[in-house]
Formats: C-alpha cells, sequence, structure tokens
C-alpha cells in the first residue's frame, strides 16, 4: 500500500512516501511569503522512486487554513488520481497535531498560525485514542489565546497546549508542547485511522472576524 502525503503549514511544505507503515522517503522546503511553489520541486524528487504509478492512498490536510493553499493542494491531489486509481483522504489540519498525544489520556489546547497576528485555535479531549472535540473552532489573537486558556485551567490544570509556533511556545513556556508538524505526521493520522475519504475543504474565513 503505497501512499502519499502531503502538508503546509504556514511555516513549511512537506511530502512524506510511505509503504505500509514504513516511510520510504521525505522531503520538507520552508516557506517564503505564504507562497508553495516549492511543492512541486519536491514532488519531482518523489517521482523518481515510483513514477507515482503504484499509489493507493493520497492525503491532504483539509483545514482550516489557508484557502488557496489548501485548494492548490487538493487540485494536485486531483490530478494525480487522473492517471492512477489512488484514492484521496483528507484530515482535519488539527489533527496531525494531536496524533503524537494518543497514548495519553489528556485535554490539549492546538495552536497554529492563522493570518496576521491571529491563530486557530481549539479546544480536544483524547480518551482510550479517540478525539473528542470540546470546543468550537476560534481564530483570535494570543491575548484571547491567554484568556481562553486560563479559563480552561480553572476546570483542568493538567490541560496544555500543543504547537508549532515559537512565539506560543515561548510565552506559555512549561505549559506547551511544541511540535514541527509535517506530512509524516499526517501519514501516522491515515495510519491510524483518523482520515476520512472526503475531499471536502473546512474553509473559515478569517477576514471578518
Amino acid at each position: 500500500m503505497l501512499a502519499l502525503s502531503i502538508f503546509c503549514s504556514s511555516y513549511r511544505i512537506s511530502v512524506a512516501l510511505s509503504e505500509g507503515k514504513k516511510l520510504q522517503l521525505y522531503h520538507e522546503k520552508k516557506i517564503k511569503n505564504g507562497k508553495i511553489e516549492g511543492l512541486f520541486t519536491l514532488l519531482t524528487k518523489f517521482q523518481k522512486f515510483n513514477d507515482f504509478n503504484n499509489l493507493k492512498y493520497i492525503l491532504f490536510a483539509n483545514g482550516p487554513g489557508s484557502f488557496t493553499g489548501i485548494r492548490s493542494i487538493k487540485s494536485i491531489c486531483q490530478a494525480f488520481t487522473l492517471y492512477n486509481n489512488a484514492k484521496i483522504h483528507s484530515v482535519p489540519t488539527f489533527f496531525p497535531y494531536l496524533i503524537k498525544e494518543l497514548k495519553n489520556d489528556c485535554e490539549v489546547i492546538v495552536i497554529y498560525k492563522s493570518s496576521g497576528k491571529n491563530f486557530f485555535f481549539k479546544h480536544f479531549e483524547i480518551k482510550k485514542r479517540k478525539i473528542i472535540e470540546k470546543s468550537k473552532l476560534f481564530v483570535n489573537d494570543i491575548k484571547n489565546i491567554k484568556s481562553f486558556f486560563e479559563k480552561k485551567k480553572k476546570n483542568n490544570n493538567k490541560i496544555y497546549l500543543v504547537t508549532d509556533d515559537q512565539d506560543i511556545q515561548i510565552i506559555f513556556k512549561n505549559s506547551v508542547k511544541f511540535y514541527p508538524v509535517n506530512a509524516k505526521d499526517l501519514l501516522k493520522c491515515f495510519l491510524n485511522g483518523y482520515s476520512i475519504n472526503n475531499q471536502d475543504i473546512f474553509y473559515h474565513n478569517t477576514y471578518y472576524e
């Protein structure tokens, strides 16, 4: 079972290829000026491995996030299926941040960059490897994240934050687990059964917040 995973965060774009649970190839590239044109350079490196002819699954994170970025990656995934029978699976963008926490029954707030000074954040509980949504999606600045976190800590002082943002890591210090999330984490979500055969994009418009 050959699976290709494409993941784009605010800081890097990455591509991973696995055969079953064995990682075959992985490459990543830092994003500059919010652009993802480096993706095609990464995919060229992967094409030499197997020419993508034997792909069974193609994976992407369907948001929330940049609509343009997610839509571009979705279009690339769809293009691959034109000459093979690969199935496209999607994973909510929050889940790759949670995949390393599956062994623990815990409550976490996942935070990642949106645009400008704002961040996406959401409260989750992990119980017996099940991911449970404990709040709606929020898009706001660090000040509001602090307020949200302090309220949650009153109910559970063991709650912590998961992020790939260095500013969040510095501000919240010991209350944070820092993970540079990438396409390998997206693959882990798929291999652990957290993906769906659905190509719908979850787009949250932050321009009118």
